[in-house]
């Protein structure tokens, strides 16, 4: 079956939900990005011009354990980085986990990470974006060998999944919902609406842009698309089933989400997303890992370049910010000292 991709009409319904996959399964209400990036927005390390990111060697000093021990009730999910080598003259660089949402609490930015963000050289998000990146998202949400969705999930789940589409907002053409991968129903299903076209990352990035910020990704489209695209086609469909059976619980789990992020405290971040995860605990491990923790080490990794040189501004899902495997934690671990940014401070 040849699939057209000409569509803007198209191309944009099916981009809205699924550009960035930014936390865990167990973050419903922010497996949200719009791809409302201008390719302007973003630009690149340009290796044929000699910038590269350097390795980092750090010594590992006594650093305190317990640094997100203090909560700072209602303070944004802000970090100062502070560079090891205290000798150098490498300017702090600052973290902040973000939501990707459009409630109006979140998008009130504090002026602390205003202030941050408006003195920095660079601005790091997730998602790197360019021109081809629309073509290879869709490629990757359709089947395109022959097989359909009602094929995979059978027709009386093919009906419900059909009607739940509908009723949250996705109206599909029928020859692009009969392809769909069960992965990427399943994030249709759980986009959080969005009415206003922005979200909290890409209110950064336009700040960034209109004040001459250089704007950089972590990753590319095709690499956390992968995470769900990667999986077997069995733990696609447990994945939509566990989604399906969980679709009236919706509207609670993203206020209790948004609450635990608005109240800036990590640990009740982590325990509500912890309600959240899907029934099959092993599905629910695999999925945690591909999304967080393989993620956490492959943006730690990307981040040294940006860190040695320092007043650099990293805005990233919350999710990936606390526990062991964390990258608060990689961060303190390789020496640098990270100190909590207050809302007024």
């Amino acid at each position: 079956m040849k699939i057209s991709f000409s569509s803007r009409l198209l191309a944009k319904t099916l981009l809205l939900p699924v550009v960035a996959l930014q936390l865990a399964w167990s973050f419903p209400a922010i497996a949200y990005k719009t791809a409302q990036y201008s390719q302007s927005d973003i630009h690149y390390i340009d290796r044929s011009k000699g910038e590269r990111n350097r390795a980092l060697l750090v010594s590992q000093p006594d650093h305190d354990s317990d640094y997100l021990a203090s909560q700072q009730a209602g303070s944004p999910m802000l970090w100062r980085i502070e560079y090891p080598d205290t000798n150098s003259d490498i300017r702090s660089s600052y973290i902040f986990g973000t939501i990707h949402i459009d409630d109006e609490k979140v998008m009130a930015i504090p002026d602390s990470v205003l202030r941050r963000l408006a003195a920095s050289d660079t601005l790091m998000l997730e998602l790197e974006l360019n021109a081809s990146g629309s073509v290879n998202i869709l490629r990757k949400m359709l089947f395109t060998d022959g097989r359909n969705l009602k094929q995979v999930i059978g027709e009386t789940e093919f009906q419900k999944v059909t009607l739940a589409l509908a009723e949250s907002g996705n109206q599909l053409p029928g020859d692009i919902l009969s392809v769909l991968k069960p992965w990427a129903a399943m994030l249709l299903l759980i986009r959080p609406e969005n009415n206003s076209g922005t979200f909290l990352d890409k209110k950064l990035a336009d700040s960034a842009r209109n004040t001459g910020i250089r704007i950089e990704g972590l990753e590319t489209i095709d690499e956390q698309l992968s995470v769900f695209d990667d999986l077997l086609l069995a733990d696609q469909v447990n994945l939509l089933r566990s989604t399906m059976n969980t679709l009236t619980e919706k509207d609670q789990a993203y206020s209790d989400l948004l609450d635990a992020y608005l109240s800036g405290d990590l640990e009740e971040l982590i325990r509500v997303s912890a309600t959240q995860e899907p029934e099959d605990k092993k599905l629910a491990e695999l999925i945690k890992t591909r999304l967080i923790y393989d993620r956490n080490q492959k943006m730690f990794d990307r981040l040294q370049g940006r860190l040695q040189a320092g007043n650099t501004f990293i805005a990233i899902g919350a999710l990936h910010l606390p526990g062991e495997l964390g990258l608060l934690n990689k961060l303190s671990q390789a020496g640098y000292r990270l100190v909590r940014i207050g809302r007024w401070d």
